[in-house]
């Protein structure tokens, strides 16, 4: 099966609840059309860790030790997990730091992929690991369903075969998509974001993948999303949560990620807003130091703040900062304010290389000067679900 062609069913299925949600919103009244349920928020203090591209050597098995002893309590991996399509083993070092029951959500990467199904140990790559390791047997999408079940978590599909799932954790809401590419950036990643968040209270929202475009990272990444699935985060308020790029790197406060606008009104690079509407705002953040290995700053010259390109960029730390392996923390629901967070990246030698506040914003609706007519989408919604049925 092509990478960019995943479950037809459940593509026609997200596009079709994305149309009904956008229909909701234009028949309705403003006043039914948003949310009369009142906000919800995460656990007070609730510490979340953000990594990607660990490999599974003794630096990823640090950043692990780093996590733990900063008392998080959940970690979001952004994909690219041991390089060696070895899950049981990769899940087995967690195990062993964190323990068997701790919070671990994460995104596929492209490394990931041949391991990924649940149905991966038929391959020939699986069946060659399990003939030299019993704990190099398993898929990841299975470990992960596993462990989510040990918790009390369930997704909104059991099915992660396709890449997508969210779930909810002490009052986080997370979304994640696959590394399918630009084509299934806009069209199933997308449409699955906005399925799951336009009706949704969450305080705090979280949109994880693995893959960048070239202008959301500063080594030398190429297209890989499309900017829909970007826009659409953005525009519902959600924080975006990238790897792939092997170094450590955060935007300001955006209102166009696509044209890297800096919001006017929200502007401090270590005092960030995310809030929906039209357009919403938010920031995108690379957190690809998890143990692999470190790359260098290749765009957005110089190396020392202010950063070039459009001035979007607010901490950059590759090789050329002398970077080496650590992890994103932010802390929701802080000083008895729902609606505020912290974050930090620290190092495996314990030095904090950033620092930042963010600020929930109420959510608001869609202006009706960006809603595309009814029409349209349902024309759009039928070309694709017609598109992805010859697929199969």
């Amino acid at each position: 099966m092509r990478r960019d062609v995943l479950q037809p069913n459940r593509a026609s299925r997200v596009i079709v609840g994305a149309v009904l949600t956008a229909l909701l919103a234009l028949t309705l009244p403003q006043s039914h059309a948003q949310s009369t349920a009142a906000p919800i928020p995460t656990d007070p203090s609730l510490k979340v860790a953000f990594i990607g591209d660990s490999g599974n050597g003794a630096d990823f098995r640090r950043v692990l030790e780093l996590i733990k002893s900063e008392g998080a309590r959940v970690v979001l991996h952004q994909g690219d997990f041991d390089y060696a399509d070895s899950a049981g083993a990769f899940f087995a070092t967690i195990d062993s730091v964190l323990g068997r029951d701790f919070p671990y959500f994460a995104s596929v990467g492209n490394h990931d992929v041949e391991s990924w199904r649940e149905g991966c140990s038929d391959s020939r790559m699986q069946r060659l690991l399990r003939s030299l390791s019993r704990r190099g047997a398993g898929c990841y999408a299975k470990f992960l369903k596993t462990r989510m079940a040990r918790i009390g978590v369930t997704p909104d599909d059991p099915d992660l075969d396709d890449q997508m799932y969210s779930v909810t954790y002490r009052g986080l809401k997370m979304v994640f998509v696959g590394e399918g590419g630009a084509r299934a950036g806009n069209t199933l990643y997308a449409p699955y974001i906005q399925d799951q968040l336009a009706s949704d209270d969450h305080i705090w929202r979280i949109c994880s993948w693995h893959k960048n475009q070239n202008a959301m990272q500063v080594g030398d990444k190429d297209d890989a999303m499309g900017w829909r699935v970007y826009e659409t985060c953005k525009d519902l308020g959600a924080i975006i949560a990238t790897a792939h790029e092997h170094s450590y790197h955060r935007t300001k406060t955006l209102t166009s990620i696509q044209n890297q606008i800096v919001d006017a009104s929200c502007s401090s690079p270590d005092n960030l807003c995310v809030g929906s509407g039209s357009p919403g705002r938010s920031f995108v953040f690379v957190s690809g130091l998890g143990g692999e290995s470190i790359r260098s700053h290749q765009r957005c010259l110089p190396s020392t703040f202010p950063y070039g390109c459009n001035g979007e960029w607010a901490k950059i730390y590759t090789s050329d900062q002398g970077a080496t392996f650590g992890a994103l923390f932010i802390t929701f629901n802080i000083d008895g304010d729902p609606r505020k967070a912290q974050g930090y990246f620290k190092n495996i030698n314990g030095e904090i290389i950033d620092t930042f506040e963010i600020r929930a914003n109420a959510f608001s609706s869609l202006t009706a000067a960006r809603r595309p007519p009814a029409a349209l989408l349902l024309s759009q919604a039928k070309l694709q679900r017609d598109r992805h049925s010859r697929q199969d």
